[in-house]
């Protein structure tokens, strides 16, 4: 029975803890990307650095599903926040996904996927709780530096091919997406791959700014240390859960 997970990050600096603790079998290259394969906390997993946009994100959910064969995957790495009192190092587990920037009207309605006739996808509910469930406890057990007030949100994770870098554009995503709780630009693509293959999802984020250019004035070192920190920490406790 397969029960590989597979693991997306965009950027170095959130997948790099989990490959340094890799217990490496080997690394395959397909199509750019390189696929890092082997265990982490007794279970198989395939570590794959994406890359930032929709584009890349879909790729590589696209190779872990059809060519890595994972049985679930698993996307952290950090967002901006959009909900309302949601502070730098809170963490916020993905339950529904949209592409914020999906736009095809008159042809068809804002943010509906053309011909596919669906907007919002739904996470995986257990891979859901699991990560949810997995966030508090790293949070229980040692807190990364900067995450001390951290707290747990469930909700929408919306996706585009922007970086929101001003209170006008965050407000544009919230005034069509109001349930928007925080904004990447990768999940909601990984999660149409997901639904396409069948593929249970699950997206944790931890908070790095509030997407309208007010970054957080240690914002290179938060995402280096504090955020890649808390990120390979709740993935090892959702893999201790799946040896359970």
């Amino acid at each position: 029975m397969n029960t590989r997970t597979g693991i997306i990050a965009a950027m170095d600096s959130e997948l790099r803890d989990l490959a340094s603790a890799l217990d490496h079998e080997r690394t395959e290259s397909i199509a750019g990307r390189e696929i890092h394969y082997g265990l982490l906390e007794g279970q198989p997993v395939a570590l794959l650095l994406c890359g930032c946009g929709k584009v890349n994100a879909a790729l590589s959910a696209t190779l872990l599903a059809g060519h890595a064969k994972v049985a679930r995957i698993l996307v952290t790495g950090i967002s901006g926040g959009l909900a309302e009192g949601l502070q730098v190092g809170d963490i916020v587990v993905g339950d529904s996904f949209i592409q914020h920037d999906m736009d095809a009207r008159p042809l068809f309605p804002l943010h509906e996927i053309p011909f596919e006739g669906f907007s919002e996808i739904k996470a995986e509910p257990e891979l859901r709780q699991l990560l949810a469930d997995a966030a508090l406890e790293m949070l229980a057990s040692k807190r990364p530096p900067g995450l001390e007030k951290a707290t747990v949100l469930e909700g929408l994770l919306v996706s585009g091919d922007q970086f929101l870098a001003s209170q006008a554009a965050r407000t544009r995503v919230l005034d069509a997406l109001p349930r928007a709780c925080a904004v990447d630009m990768e999940s909601a693509a990984i999660a149409q791959i997901c639904r396409a293959a069948d593929l249970p999802l699950g997206v944790m984020r931890v908070i790095s700014d509030s997407a309208d250019g007010s970054a957080h004035i240690d914002f290179a070192h938060f995402v280096e240390h504090s955020a890649s920190q808390a990120c390979a920490e709740t993935v090892r406790h959702a893999l201790r859960a799946f040896g359970r």
